[in-house]
């Protein structure tokens, strides 16, 4: 309400004022809030309550906050219960995910060694390359050619492919395997 706009509230102890202006009825509403503060302050205007002295805040001393509470108890068991149920579903989903990066691995391995054997048997199918491992692995040598072995550090010397000339025929089996062992150890 405006100031004047209506009747005058009167208040325990003060009288009623009729027609003031303005600035003695804001001054009478703040002297009327003055003392209601004060008398709620003091506990229901006027109840017989001793009144306690407001300590500045200097000299208060601190109250302590309550440091465990039920709802910090409720969140603690509720994140215990998650915890206990996610954990055997995470460790098995981290088994999974090794088992899958060492079969990736072993995929691409075998994928490599196919492709090494795949460019191995397209090498066979050139005949340079068969004549090449013929010659290499087996010591087949090419019409109208001349094969050398080297035996031994003496140097090279020509190959007959036949055995050896002084070989007796008649002999009994010890005394054939004896004269093999002794040809074997001189040549």
């Amino acid at each position: 309400m405006r100031a004047g706009a209506g009747p005058a509230r009167t208040t325990p102890g003060r009288p009623a004022t009729a027609g003031a202006p303005t600035a003695s009825a804001s001054a009478a509403r703040a002297a009327e809030r003055s003392q209601l503060a004060g008398s709620i302050r003091r506990g229901r205007l006027g109840s017989k309550r001793a009144e306690s002295a407001i300590e500045p805040a200097e000299e208060a001393t601190p109250i302590p906050a309550k440091a465990f509470s039920g709802r910090l108890l409720a969140l603690a068991v509720v994140l215990v219960a998650v915890i206990v149920l996610l954990a055997p579903s995470v460790t098995r989903y981290l088994q999974q995910q090794t088992e899958l990066d060492a079969l990736r691995a072993d995929i691409a391995r075998q994928q490599q060694q196919q492709a090494d054997y795949t460019s191995e048997l397209a090498r066979w199918d050139d005949p340079a390359f068969v004549k090449q491992q013929a010659r290499e692995r087996i010591f087949l040598v090419m019409p109208g050619e001349t094969r050398y072995l080297v035996k031994g550090g003496d140097g090279i010397e020509e190959s007959t492919g036949e055995g050896s000339a002084a070989e007796p025929t008649d002999l009994p089996w010890v005394d054939s395997l004896w004269s093999s062992v002794a040809r074997a150890a001189t040549d």
